[in-house]
């Protein structure tokens, strides 16, 4: 298993046979109404062969609309998400996967689990659970901490620690202490100035506890593979 993040909560996802992007976002609407500390180190025709896309909340930076229409129709990829999402893509019917809190569904050889997130700024909220070849990844979406943790057995977290309407570094290492995954992979952090926060940090108090987690921190087009 193969984990590139891109940037902010976007990230690509390779299990052997299938790639999956979760929470596409290339482009601000309007860069001058919304001020990026950073980019994308990538472009759509970088992101081949993907088969499943999966959307948290209907927010512009989980959500780059033209993107995900674009990959979908090319690439005839899954599109996975609440309906209220899905009805604002102009793709095949066929590609989408309407969901909710609590589904459990198989699609391209990858088990999904459809969970909460507690982030009130959003319409329906979602966080996902995958697993394929007994590899399971949890990504939280955007959420503050909640009691829903406690019940999650995963290998890789990926967390958000910037703060304002999610999880602090302080907050993230609960999550991480609550789940105790193998490797716990910070986001959604130092994309915009309301959400500046330190990976180090959360890397350091994850170190210093009694978790045998390991803290993998990963910039912008980096990629971590597991053992």
């Amino acid at each position: 298993m193969k984990i590139q993040y891109l940037w902010h909560s976007f990230f690509k996802i390779s299990f052997t046979g299938v790639n999956i992007l979760v929470d596409p976002f290339i482009n601000a609407p309007d860069e001058g109404t919304f001020k990026m500390n950073m980019k994308c180190p990538v472009n759509v025709d970088q992101l081949k062969n993907i088969g499943l896309i999966f959307i948290s909340n209907e927010h512009f930076d989980h959500f780059d609309k033209k993107v995900v229409e674009l990959i979908a129709t090319r690439d005839h990829a899954s599109v996975i998400g609440h309906e209220s999402i899905l009805s604002d893509l102009n793709i095949p019917p066929s590609l989408k996967n309407n969901v909710k809190i609590g589904d459990k569904l198989s699609l391209r050889g990858v088990d999904i689990e459809v969970r909460s997130a507690h982030y009130p700024n959003a319409f329906y909220p979602l966080s996902f659970c995958f697993t394929k070849d007994k590899e399971k990844i949890f990504f939280a979406g955007n959420t503050s901490l909640t009691d829903s943790f406690n019940d999650i057995d995963c290998d890789v977290a990926i967390l958000p620690i910037g703060g304002s309407s999610t999880m602090d570094v302080i907050d993230a290492v609960r999550a991480a202490k609550t789940m105790k995954p193998k490797y716990a992979i910070p986001m959604h952090y130092n994309s915009f100035d309301s959400i500046i926060a330190d990976p180090q940090e959360f890397k350091a108090r994850i170190d210093k506890s009694i978790l045998k987690t390991i803290p993998v921190i990963l910039k912008p087009g980096q990629s971590f593979k597991t053992p």
